[in-house]
């Protein structure tokens, strides 16, 4: 018997303000949550030959891809962030929402890149958003 989780359950809600209402971007096909920490270098001659290295600053983003909905108020929320390059709060979640039973990680971030599909004669109209976090990601369980 396996634990796995249907990926079709996870979620993207994006909020103007840390504790408002939070909105679920629409028609979510792809969520993903990178998280790295930057690894420090302290090699020396007294490593016997091994590198060392400790661990710095970390940092996180979401990538989403969705069908491009100019209508839908949490796009109107992402839009408006990147281009006024104003933080965003966001929770991507694996399963709930906001405010019954969310299990995912939550953040300040800022949109750092966006590309909508506008035509496409094999596909249909899709927006692509990363969200690079701006301090910690918390993890909500």
């Amino acid at each position: 018997m396996t634990n796995a989780v249907s990926g079709m359950s996870g979620t993207l809600w994006v909020c103007a303000t840390e504790n408002g209402t939070y909105v679920k971007l629409a028609e979510l096909s792809d969520l993903k949550l990178k998280i790295d920490a930057k690894e420090i270098d302290t090699s020396n001659v007294d490593d016997a030959g091994w590198g060392s290295s400790i661990m710095g600053a970390g940092s996180w983003e979401v990538s989403s891809t969705n069908n491009l909905i100019l209508s839908d108020s949490a796009y109107g929320l992402i839009k408006a962030a990147l281009l006024a390059r104003s933080t965003l709060y966001v929770k991507a979640l694996q399963s709930g929402t906001p405010t019954a039973t969310p299990k995912g990680f939550s953040g300040a971030a800022h949109v750092t890149s966006g590309n909508l599909v506008l035509a496409a004669t094999n596909g249909q109209q899709k927006a692509d958003f990363t969200l690079k976090g701006s301090g910690a990601v918390t993890e909500i369980t």
